[in-house]
């Protein structure tokens, strides 16, 4: 199997140059950031205490309960994503544009034969759909002159652990010796460059979702208590291609000139959870809701294969290598979630609403019939930890207006010293809502740094990275 990264290369949704199922990869598919309607995006996502709207399914089935009458809503949606980096005091900026379904789905709602009397259950409804949870499309650029190293310095530090020309890898290190970048001088590894003084350059390009298909239950007693439950249904396509380039611009070595090293990869799969909520009407005004979602369970599968070429001042004909094509199938297990929810409902005024998750990433797990995982799952539990998450919404009814805001705040998944990457999410809509028919946009804006290393943490300095991610949601909806 190839080699397994143990250097924590930490980045919120961040990808990895090395060809390896590590804490990075477990991460960026345990993450979530809820996504549905525009009613739900504009609010901060704060529905855990008020149901009604399909993204709620997701996050609390109680909030199915709530339904009165059947409705089919769609949600198509524009991401704009700006990643800003910093590169040993470089500057570069490059940005992704990305049309897409956030949400699509219908409740059925069936009214019991008590459903006009005073108390039992009022109603059941049915709900079917998909929510749109994580976007991967990114497009990001890094460049800077580093003084302390190259990528060179770090795959002759794997040639020497792996010992022999026999045992080096087929994407790094095995592609270096066939393209002359690596070579053995008086029986040891050499590279040229080792200090550094190089231009270093990656860019890096990826796409994708995690879509996550629910078909939910949910029930009304007495239009006093609510409860839900959803089998969730997540697939995962992510697509990344990173190109790193090096050269030698103030011809420093006589021989080396410039090197490229590709990756491609794909990962695709989909797994399995469960979610139960229940929300309590305890007055007119106050309501209060509580949820939790068991592990997601994955079964993904990755395709990979790396190149590399370099301009070296040589006579020889091989410049350029290429890996086969690796395959690799293995499970991961996501954390549990709870959360906690209060709303106010304002009579015909108005509502603000509030929830908290707590969501712990040292227990992402990842699994496989042919290796341990044990280095891995022991990085994710030295280097993740508990994350706290707080979400803000209200809405002003000007009817047949609604005005909408929200907030949402998410604290870094690292422990302290690692990396900050806390997040925030700001957001506003605006609604048009009528008997029979609703017509809704919504807006966020997703902030978040982190830091990202080309290759060992121990030899360079991180890429600095400022993301913005802008989503533009519009909401079609009918009730029936």
């Amino acid at each position: 199997m190839k080699r397994i990264a143990l250097l924590l290369i930490t980045a919120l949704m961040a990808t990895s140059a090395a060809f390896s199922q590590n804490e990075t990869d477990a991460f960026r598919y345990s993450f979530l950031t809820p996504g549905g309607t525009a009613r739900f995006e504009s609010m901060g996502g704060a529905f855990g205490a008020l149901g009604a709207d399909f993204s709620s399914l997701s996050v609390n089935p109680a909030g199915l309960g709530v339904y009165r009458r059947s409705e089919f809503t769609i949600s198509p949606s524009l991401n704009y994503t700006r990643i800003g980096t910093e590169y040993y005091g470089t500057s570069s900026e490059d940005m992704e544009y990305r049309l897409s379904l956030q949400n699509a789905g219908a409740v059925i709602s069936l009214f019991t034969a008590q459903g006009g009397t005073e108390g039992g259950w009022r109603s059941f409804n049915i709900g079917l759909g998909i929510n749109r949870h994580n976007n991967f499309n990114t497009r990001w650029i890094a460049q800077g002159f580093n003084p302390e190293s190259s990528l060179m310095t770090d795959f002759l530090n794997q040639a020497n652990r792996e010992g022999s020309v026999e045992n080096l890898d087929d994407f790094s290190t095995g592609l270096a010796w066939d393209t002359w970048l690596l070579d053995i001088v008086d029986g040891q590894f050499f590279v040229d460059m080792l200090d550094g003084n190089v231009l270093q350059r990656q860019e890096t390009i990826s796409s994708g979702s995690l879509r996550e298909f629910v078909a939910s239950l949910g029930a009304n007693y007495n239009d006093r208590v609510y409860l839900g439950f959803t089998v969730g249904v997540p697939t995962i396509r992510y697509e990344e291609e990173s190109i790193y380039r090096e050269s030698d611009v103030n011809n420093i070595d006589p021989v080396f000139n410039s090197l490229t090293f590709t990756n491609r990869h794909i990962t695709t799969g989909r797994g399995y959870n469960f979610k139960i909520g229940a929300i309590v009407r305890l007055t007119d005004m106050i309501r209060i809701g509580g949820a939790v979602h068991t592990p997601t369970f994955f079964r993904l599968e990755d395709e990979y294969r790396a190149s590399m070429r370099s301009d070296l001042e040589l006579d020889y004909d091989e410049d350029f290598a290429q890996s086969p094509i690796g395959r690799f199938r293995y499970e991961l297990t996501t954390p549990l979630r709870a959360m906690g929810s209060l709303g106010m409902v304002f009579g015909n005024i108005g509502l603000i609403s509030m929830d908290y998750e707590y969501v712990d990433y040292t227990q992402m797990r990842l699994r496989s019939s042919s290796y341990s995982f044990s280095d891995e799952n022991r990085v994710i539990e030295d280097n993740y930890t508990a994350q706290h998450i707080v979400r803000l919404g209200g809405e002003i009814r000007l009817d047949p207006v609604v005005l909408r805001g929200g907030y949402g705040y998410y604290t870094s998944p690292f422990r302290q010293g690692v990396n900050d990457a806390s997040r925030s999410v700001i957001s506003a809509g605006i609604g048009l809502r009528e008997r029979n028919y609703f017509l809704d946009f919504g807006y966020s804006l997703h902030l978040t740094q982190d830091d990202y290393y080309l290759y060992d943490p121990a030899l360079t300095n991180p890429v600095r990275r400022d993301t913005s991610m802008n989503r533009f949601i519009l909401t079609l909806g009918y009730r029936f």
